[in-house]
C-alpha cells in the first residue's frame, strides 16, 4: 500500500486512526511504536531519512456530534523515527497514544522540504552523470549537512565536475516537471524503461516511478518535488576515492544557501583577523605560516639554550638530588636537559616538576637502584600515580604544595 506521504508529499497535516500502540523497553529507557491507518510521515527508505513530526489526539464534542481538536501541550506526542516493517510504517514516539483514537499528524515541513530538495537533486545529478558522462551511481547518502553520490569512476576531474554542475543547473533553470506514476506491481511491463538499484525484498503491491520530464525515469519510494525549479540550485563540492569509485559531495536548495551563509560568516571573521580582503586570504595565511615556522625554530633554539644553562646550574646544586620546577616543560626541553645531565644522573637523582595545581607532572631520573627504591614512595607523597623503568619514574599529580615534602624525602634518604 502506498502511504499518504507518497501519494501527496506536499500535505503537511493529516487525520488518521491509531491502529496500535506498543511500549518498547531498552534497558531503563522506553519508547512507543505506533501504527496508523495511514500517514504523511515518510518511513526511511531509498536513501532518504525518515520524517519527524507530532501526533495530537482529537477529542470528540459529544453535544455537537462533531470532532474538535484538543491543542493542549500534554496531548502532543513527538515522532522521532519512522521505519518500514513488512510494508507497515512504525512511528517511534516519546509518549503513548490510545489505540482506535483519531490523531492529527503534523509534519516537520522544514525537514521534509530539505529531504525533497536533496533527493530530487540526486535523481537529476545521477541521470546527467550517467547519460552525458558515462558515470553510473552505485549508491548515495543524504547526510545531515551534505549529500554524496558514489560514482563508478576514478576519473572525475575538476573540468568534468564543473561541466556536470553546469548541465544540472541548466535543467533546474528550465523548470522541468517531476511526475510520479504508480504501477500495479513490479511485473508491470510499463516499468521496463525505469531505472532502479532493486526493490526491497519484502516489496509487494504498487510500484512508484519518479519521472523528470524527458530526462529520467526511476523507481523510488521517496518523496519528491513537482518541478526541478524547486531544487533552486545545486553545488558540487569535493570528491573522495572509495574502493575504485568516487564519492561526489553536493548540496541543493536551502542547504546551498546555508553553506554560502557559513562561508560568508567565515570570510567576515577572517577579514577581521587578517585585515585584508578575501582575495588576499591565501597569501596572508601563507605568510603567517612561514613566520610561525620561523618563530618556532627560534623558540626551539632558545629553549635548547635555556636547557643547557639550567643543566649547568643543576650540576652546581649540592647533594645527591637535583631539583627543577617550571610552569611548563615541553618534550624537547626535557630531552635536551636529560642529555646534558646524562653523566650526572648516573650517580645523582633528578626531580623535574612542571604544570600547575590540578594538572602537574613529575619525573625522577637517576641510578636504577635508587629510582626503584624511592621513586614510587616519592610519587605517593606527591599524591600522584605513575610508573617507569630503567632509572626513570614519572606520573601526574594535582597538589603542588606537596612538592617540598617529596623533595625533602628524597634528600633525606639519598645521600
Amino acid at each position: 500500500m502506498l502511504l499518504k506521504c507518497q501519494r501527496d508529499p506536499f500535505l503537511q497535516e493529516f487525520t488518521a486512526r491509531v491502529v496500535s500502540c506498543q511500549e518498547v523497553k531498552k534497558g531503563k529507557k522506553k519508547h512507543y511504536e505506533v501504527v496508523l491507518e495511514d500517514t504523511i510521515l515518510f518511513a526511511e527508505g531509498g536513501g532518504q531519512p525518515c520524517d519527524h513530526g507530532t501526533l495530537q489526539t482529537l477529542c470528540c464534542d459529544v453535544s455537537a456530534g462533531v470532532q474538535g481538536l484538543n491543542l493542549t501541550q500534554s496531548d502532543s506526542v513527538n515522532v522521532t523515527d519512522v521505519q518500514r516493517k513488512d510494508g507497515t510504517a512504525i512511528h517511534t514516539t516519546n509518549k503513548p497514544v490510545t489505540a482506535e483514537s483519531n490523531v492529527k499528524v503534523a509534519l516537520d515541513w522544514t525537514r521534509r522540504w530539505d529531504h525533497m530538495q536533496q533527493h530530487t537533486g540526486q535523481h537529476l545529478l545521477s541521470a546527467i552523470a550517467e547519460q552525458q558522462y558515462n558515470m553510473n551511481t552505485v549508491s548515495w547518502n543524504l547526510g545531515l549537512e551534505v549529500c554524496h553520490v558514489e560514482l563508478n569512476t576514478t576519473e572525475l576531474t575538476d573540468e568534468i565536475r564543473e561541466g556536470l554542475q553546469a548541465d544540472v543547473n541548466k535543467l533546474i533553470r528550465d523548470g522541468l516537471s517531476v511526475v510520479t506514476s504508480v504501477f500495479s506491481s513490479k511485473e508491470d511491463p510499463g516499468l521496463s524503461s525505469a531505472h532502479t538499484r532493486g526493490l526491497p525484498a519484502d516489496h509487494s503491491g504498487p510500484v512508484r516511478v519518479v519521472e523528470i520530464q524527458g530526462v529520467d525515469q526511476n523507481m523510488c519510494c521517496g518523496t519528491h518535488l513537482t518541478n526541478l525549479s524547486q531544487i533552486q540550485m545545486i553545488k558540487l563540492l569535493h570528491t573522495e576515492s572509495k574502493r575504485g569509485n568516487t564519492l561526489l559531495y553536493f548540496v541543493c536548495g536551502e542547504r546551498l544557501l546555508n553553506t554560502l551563509h557559513s562561508a560568508l560568516a567565515i570570510h567576515t571573521s577572517l577579514n577581521s583577523l587578517l585585515t585584508c580582503p578575501p582575495d588576499l586570504f591565501v597569501g596572508q595565511v601563507t605568510k603567517i605560516q612561514k613566520e610561525g615556522k620561523s618563530y618556532k625554530r627560534q623558540a626551539e633554539k632558545l629553549s635548547e639554550e635555556l636547557a643547557v644553562m639550567l643543566a649547568a646550574t643543576l650540576i652546581q646544586q649540592h647533594g645527591k638530588v637535583m631539583f627543577l620546577q617550571r610552569d611548563e616543560i615541553d618534550a624537547e626541553f626535557s630531552v635536551v636537559l636529560q642529555r646534558q645531565l646524562k653523566e650526572e644522573t648516573e650517580s645523582r637523582v633528578l626531580l623535574l616538576v612542571s604544570g600547575g595545581t590540578g594538572a602537574a607532572q613529575f619525573m625522577l631520573k637517576g641510578p636504577v637502584e635508587l629510582i626503584n627504591k624511592f621513586g614510587k614512595e616519592a610519587g605517593t607523597i606527591l599524591g600522584g600515580k605513575g610508573g617507569g623503568r630503567d632509572g626513570r619514574f614519572q606520573g601526574k599529580f594535582s597538589d603542588l604544595t606537596k612538592v617540598p615534602a617529596a623533595l625533602q624525602f628524597l634528600r633525606d634518604n639519598i645521600s
